[in-house]
């Protein structure tokens, strides 16, 4: 039986795809916030902007960890077949 061998810079890699979300995500909730209170404000359309700003930065904030993790998904098939091209170059 092989021991399969621990990559530690994945686990750090699917960290920082999870710290990224988080803070992307309340950035983005947050300057949807304050920036549709203050369009709302301004033209007297409360709450309607402040709801769309909050909205928006959901989006924001889910479409950029979809991003990442297509290229965390692509890095990973990569490297899989990457291994398995070297497993077959050394049984022939």
């Amino acid at each position: 039986m092989v021991a399969k061998k621990h990559n530690y810079w994945d686990y750090a890699r699917y960290a920082n795809v999870a710290f990224s979300f988080g803070v992307t995500l309340t950035a983005g909730i947050l300057l949807g916030f304050y920036g549709g209170s203050w369009l709302d404000r301004r033209w007297g359309t409360a709450p309607w902007l402040m709801l769309a700003g909050i909205l928006l930065g959901i989006g924001v904030g889910f479409y950029s960890m979809l991003k990442e993790l297509r290229v965390l998904e692509r890095d990973h098939r990569g490297r899989a077949a990457d291994a398995r091209d070297k497993e077959r170059t050394k049984r022939d």
